[in-house]
């Protein structure tokens, strides 16, 4: 990775031990925790902030917005705060960010309200090392061991539950915690609160709440692009953002959703780039793979492929603005219809996380696990009914209904979050979603309410021209007729099908001869399908970017 925050808890002379000092481009040593830091100079700039006083320091890792009230740094602001009140100092925050600060000699490192950057932390020799690049971390586990549990989840679910990574010692800061020098304090930020009101009050809500965080974002000048489909959350951001210059759309240039992206850029007077699909898109290689973090797929960074063709030092996406705001992982009601299930509006009484996480999650197999060296003797589904439960219950009183519950562990997982990583590291980059007042909306919103016809009114509200061009599976005002025409072009002959905005990958697995570039040798493999193939090829290619030591299949896996 470009970028890089890597910290031990203990002095200077043992961050050198952890690691060589030429690694980093300054170095932040208070008492307690002494930190590394390693990047570019518009991304120090732009998104790493240090604060240094006399009884400890501060480094803020991210985009994080201190009150308006204030005209002080971002890192010595939330160092006040922290000396003030202690860990109820990151109630405060907002943004998209790692906040790492010491006074007095106490320590606290905390992620953002989603988690969205990610901190991982192994114990070794009496101390605890911490960073954002988990093979940074993971070169100070000593004989490195696999997870398996882990390993299974990654390849049969696309992601990893428990804060698990694929190696045992090597784990990731809980949601919503601050780690400590020898602990882990649960925070209480995300938790659900639910208030009464209509949708069109939630709607007027939401406008005011979106425009308020474009704006914390919007008009230092910069020239930025955007990765842009023709859906809600990317019309928000040509519609709102001053900035952008132009707007990138994977696909081919016939697809209705490059055509609709096109046509909704010109709308807002922003040039549009196609992105042309080609074999890149499944791009393997271990600079790609990394972003992973040993714990998600690869296959959701789907700009991998044209990664020079964004030139812009700035890029905004939409990234969790669906799961946020639309609830993706939340059931609708249903009913069945010639062998098919057709949504009709509303939401399930009462919901079975566990079936409905399979349609969500890249859940795959029907047996025994692939990972052999799991001490798990069930099937994969009874591995995921335990990992998805496991889940749900260690929430406690976070949330006050099975819904909520539900969209948490939707926020949770994140499989897409490797998208938002590669960005990131390679932009200045904004996260709208991880705005604190957008968070509270979701949080303070039922889940009857979050939902597409208010965002819909939302963005009605913010630009009522906003949806002149519909998203091509979304032609009607009405949820309930956007239903049935897909409904009905999915199912009757002759009929083009809405179709997705991603790519085939099966069919460019197959055409790009994948199976000989990435296992040329282990020919058990090639029966898999495709996704799993290259959820395979990630494990392996991370693990040895990780530990150093080259693994192959059959050594992790039961293939016959």
């Amino acid at each position: 990775m470009n970028d890089e925050l890597f910290g031990v808890f203990g002095d200077r002379e043992r961050l050198d031990a952890s690691r060589p000092a030429t690694e980093f481009d300054r170095v932040v040593a208070g008492e307690t925790v002494t930190i590394g830091l390693r990047g570019s100079e518009g991304r120090h700039r732009e998104r790493c902030h240090v604060y240094e006083g006399p009884d400890g320091c501060c480094v803020v890792w991210g985009e994080l917005f201190p009150p308006e009230s204030t005209d002080i740094d971002a890192a010595e602001w939330v160092y006040e705060r922290f000396a003030a009140v202690g860990t109820d100092a990151f109630d405060e925050l907002n943004g998209a960010y790692l906040v790492a600060v010491e006074h007095d000699g106490t320590a606290a490192i905390a992620p953002d309200l989603l988690r969205s950057v990610e901190c991982y932390v192994t114990d070794r020799d009496g101390y605890r090392a911490f960073g954002t690049d988990p093979v940074g971390v993971a070169r100070l586990v000593e004989d490195p061991s696999i997870d398996d549990r882990a390993l299974n989840q990654f390849v049969h679910f696309g992601v990893s539950f428990e804060n698990r990574t694929l190696l045992e010692r090597l784990r990731r800061v809980p949601f919503d915690a601050a780690l400590g020098e020898r602990s882990t304090t649960e925070l209480e930020r995300f938790v659900y609160r639910p208030r009464d009101g209509s949708q069109a009050d939630h709607a007027a809500d939401l406008a005011e709440r979106l425009e308020r965080a474009v704006a914390r974002r919007d008009g230092d000048g910069a020239s930025a692009g955007a990765l842009a489909s023709a859906g809600y959350d990317s019309r928000l951001l040509l519609a709102t953002v001053s900035d952008i210059d132009v707007s990138y759309t994977l696909g081919t240039p016939t697809a209705p959703e490059v055509r609709v992206a096109r046509e909704v850029a010109t709308q807002y007077g922003v040039d549009h780039e196609l992105l042309p699909v080609t074999d890149r898109y499944l791009d393997a290689d271990p600079d790609v793979v990394r972003y992973t973090g040993g714990i998600r797929e690869s296959l959701h960074i789907h700009h991998r492929g044209n990664r020079d063709a964004l030139t812009p030092s700035k890029m905004y996406h939409g990234l969790f603005l669906d799961t946020v705001l639309r609830d993706h992982y939340v059931p609708s009601r249903t009913i069945d219809a010639v062998g098919h299930s057709l949504p009709i509006g509303g939401l399930e009484s009462d919901p079975d996380p566990v079936d409905h996480y399979r349609t969500r999650l890249g859940f795959w197999g029907d047996g025994a696990p692939l990972a052999g060296g799991d001490d798990w003797d069930g099937t994969v589904d009874e591995l995921f009914e335990e990992s998805v439960t496991t889940a749900i219950q260690s929430y406690g009183q976070r949330c006050d209904s099975t819904l909520n519950a539900m969209a948490m562990l939707g926020i949770q997982l994140t499989p897409a979050l490797p998208f938002r990583t590669q960005i990131a590291d390679n932009h200045v980059e904004s996260l709208i979603a991880a705005d604190a007042e957008i968070l509270d909306w979701h949080l303070s919103t039922p889940p009857e309410h979050r939902n597409g016809k208010t965002f819909q009114r939302a963005l009605g509200l913010i630009d009522d021209d906003i949806l002149r061009h519909r998203p091509p599976d979304r032609p009607h005002e009405s949820y309930m007729l956007n239903q049935i025409e897909g409904f009905l072009r999915r199912t009757l002959p002759g009929v083009d099908a809405p179709g997705t905005p991603w790519p085939d990958r099966d069919e460019i697995y197959a055409a790009a001869g994948m199976d000989e570039r990435l296992f040329p040798d282990s020919p058990d493999v090639h029966r898999l399908p495709p996704r799993i193939k290259l959820r395979i090829n990630d494990a392996l290619v991370w693990l040895e970017c990780a530990t150093g030591t080259d693994h192959d299949p059959e050594s992790l896996f039961s293939l016959d």
